[in-house]
Formats: C-alpha cells, sequence, structure tokens
C-alpha cells in the first residue's frame, strides 16, 4: 500500500506540474485567430495544443524521475 501511496503522489505531482508546462507550450506557440475573434476550430485546436503539453509535461516529469532515480542508484553503490 506504501508503493501505491507513493506512485499516486507523485502522478499528481506529474500532473500539477504539467500545467505551467501545457501553458509555456502555448505561449511559445505564439497562436494568434484570423480575425478579431476565434472560431471554434480555433479554440478547439489550441486545446489539443494544450492537452498534449500537458501529456508532454507528465512524460517529462517521470524521465526526470528516472534521472534522479538512476544518480542516486549510482551514488548509494559507490
Amino acid at each position: 500500500m506504501k508503493i501505491f501511496a507513493r506512485e499516486f503522489l507523485w502522478f499528481i505531482t506529474a500532473i500539477i506540474l504539467a500545467l505551467p508546462v501545457a501553458y509555456l507550450f502555448i505561449e511559445y506557440m505564439s497562436l494568434t485567430p484570423t480575425g478579431n475573434q476565434s472560431t471554434i476550430q480555433e479554440q478547439t485546436f489550441e486545446m489539443e495544443l494544450f492537452i498534449t503539453g500537458g501529456i508532454i509535461g507528465i512524460i517529462f516529469t517521470y524521465i526526470m524521475r528516472l534521472v534522479v532515480w538512476a544518480i542516486t542508484k549510482t551514488i548509494i553503490e559507490e
């Protein structure tokens, strides 16, 4: 049960860290509407990009977790 709780906390942390990554992902795209207001298709596309940025943020959080785990394993064994 302790392992499940730890993994759940890491998952929540990854989601929390993914939100700013998704926001930055959208901001670096610098998307602007063609007219004064964005159409429903443009809003849908922007939401899809936000979700994609969130998924990328979650994946990179777990990659960083694995890198830190590998470094600590290497340091502890020496």
